[in-house]
């Protein structure tokens, strides 16, 4: 090989090396124009041709490329200006309006027209931020109010499957629609459980007067007594009055003991016929009364059960059915509590939001049924790292409430940490292997008069301030 074609080859070495990166085809045909030429004195021209053109026409391929992208950027940059209505400086415009051909020319523009847009983009992406979260949210509600309302029943599963249409968080017109499919299932339980409740009150009705009507016959058979009474003793004085008349008449001792036999039987007479229709009422009476006593026990039965099931439906209500912790239901009530609480003892309080990072791709990797395995661990593991008196509880979805009473918020950010750790370095293992599991937390210490739920919105704010820096953080709410 003469010197000239060493250098010839050499230079298209270090030209390989040196465009090395800028695309993988490109890559791989340098990669063979490499090998081509590594040949030396055997090198084949024919191998070398082949390869060379293939080369070529990719790095023709990459430039066609790359002018269609610098056309578009121009044009975005464009586009960009023209809907932001911001007045461009006139470098600025020039350069648009000149359209270098060169990629690195049209990137550098990029950062004298980021200044313009900046602001707005900001703000949009902010605000694009909390429609998202808002969104989050409400379906993270929605699940919640569908899951308590499954456990009070949900035969056909429908509830429940709603639920899990809930949890790939959907776009709004998908989340106006299942809204929309949400409350018509509501309506229809609660039009379920008005028609149980009205066949309640029915058959409490009949049974009411069932014993209104055993009460009034009763009422009826004690006039009839007192009646009888006074019947009876009416009729005694008359044969009694009979009796004198006939003794104060009687001539002979023979006639005075006919009309004695006479008077006595017929007084016999009227205190037998009393005597079987007293018997005849009380034995009625007695019927009555052992029927109205059946009726109040089964009255009573009734009312023990109905009593025993709203008393186990709201404790049901009040708990989350997947980690048996209790729901916002239940924590609303508390915290309601707590706040009266510290406003009449002057006592610190501590609320944190913790929300599970990157809890869908687990659900969409591995799906909701070793999400669900998660969040049930993870909340007994929660659990293990909290005083007696503190109160964790399920807000929906992979977001989670912690109120800490008589906690400081310096204390409160200590135990927050410890349980973030603790969290982070459980072992969960999925399909053999291992997942890391952390969490984002926000916290914020109560200030006197302030709602429950400016309270809340405070830590819900750390807790996006933890995200955007990254997730795996505790942040702490600044006081109003």
């Amino acid at each position: 090989m003469s010197e000239i074609q060493n250098l010839l080859r050499r230079g298209v070495l270090d030209l390989s090396i040196m465009i090395r990166g800028i695309d993988g085809e490109l890559d791989e045909t340098l990669d063979t124009l490499k090998l081509t030429l590594r040949q030396r004195d055997n090198l084949d021209a024919s191998d070398f041709r082949q390869a060379l053109e293939a080369t070529d026409k990719r790095f023709d391929d990459i430039e066609s490329q790359t002018e269609e992208g610098i056309g578009q950027l121009y044009s975005l940059y464009q586009v960009v200006l023209g809907s932001n209505d911001l007045k461009v400086p006139d470098d600025v415009a020039r350069k648009l309006s000149d359209r270098s051909p060169f990629l690195h020319d049209v990137l550098a523009l990029a950062t004298q027209i980021q200044p313009l847009v900046s602001l707005s983009s900001t703000d949009s992406l902010k605000d694009d931020e909390i429609l998202i979260r808002l969104r989050q949210k409400l379906c993270s509600r929605f699940i919640t109010l569908l899951r308590t309302i499954a456990i009070l029943g949900d035969e056909d599963g429908a509830l429940s499957d709603l639920a899990h249409r809930l949890e790939p968080i959907p776009d709004w017109s998908t989340l106006d629609l299942l809204a929309a499919e949400t409350i018509s299932l509501i309506q229809m339980r609660l039009n379920q459980e008005k028609e149980k409740f009205e066949y309640y009150l029915n058959e409490l009705n009949e049974k009411l007067v069932s014993i209104n009507r055993l009460i009034l016959e009763d009422q009826q058979t004690v006039t009839q007594l007192h009646d009888l009474n006074i019947t009876i003793n009416t009729n005694v004085d008359q044969q009694l009055t009979k009796v004198r008349t006939e003794i104060e008449s009687a001539t002979d001792l023979q006639t005075l003991q006919l009309a004695m036999n006479h008077s006595m039987d017929t007084l016999l007479g009227v205190l037998t016929d009393f005597q079987d229709r007293v018997k005849s009422s009380l034995a009625g009476m007695h019927e009555r009364q052992a029927e109205l006593t059946g009726q109040l026990k089964s009255l009573q039965d009734n009312n023990r059960t109905l009593i025993k099931q709203v008393i186990q439906e709201r404790e049901l209500s009040m708990k989350d059915p997947l980690t048996q912790l209790p729901n916002r239901q239940g924590f609303d009530e508390l915290l309601a509590e707590e706040i009266a609480r510290s406003d009449r003892y002057q006592q610190p309080c501590c609320i944190a939001l913790i929300d599970l990072d990157y809890f869908k791709r687990i659900n969409d990797q591995y799906g909701h049924l070793a999400g669900d395995k998660v969040l049930k661990v993870l909340a007994r593991e929660m659990r293990s790292q909290l005083r007696k008196t503190d109160y964790l509880a399920r807000f929906g979805g992979e977001e989670f409430v912690l109120l800490l009473p008589q906690t400081t918020l310096e204390s409160g950010i200590q135990a927050l940490e410890k349980m973030r750790v603790h969290i982070s370095q459980c072992p969960f293992n999925f399909q053999g292997k291992p997942v890391q599991i952390t969490f984002s937390a926000g916290i914020s210490a109560y200030s006197e008069g302030e709602s429950a739920d400016q309270w809340l919105n405070r830590a819900d704010e750390a807790l996006y301030s933890s995200k955007d820096a990254g997730r795996n953080k505790t942040t702490a709410a600044n006081q109003p």
